[in-house]
């Protein structure tokens, strides 16, 4: 199913405000990953960028933030 060709849900969307939009997308992601995992097919750099993460956290190269704080951080940055 394509959003665009689904009027009532695309509608429901542009009501929706950003913040529950990002809640939305967030109830989504989660059960796509507790119920549907094993049907998706990663994109194929995928891999890389694993592998790439992976030789960070090995070397202590590895930088961790907080998803939302990352997130507050760049509306400041755009801001």
């Amino acid at each position: 199913m394509i959003l665009e060709d689904n009027p009532p849900v695309a509608s429901l969307l542009k009501q929706l405000t950003a913040d529950q939009k990002w809640q939305a997308f967030q109830l989504l992601w989660q059960d796509v990953v507790k119920d549907h995992a094993e049907e998706i097919e990663p994109p194929a750099w995928h891999e890389n960028v694993l592998r790439e993460r992976l030789e960070k956290i090995k070397s202590g190269k590895a930088v961790w933030h907080d998803l939302d704080q990352a997130f507050d951080d760049l509306r400041k940055e755009l801001a």
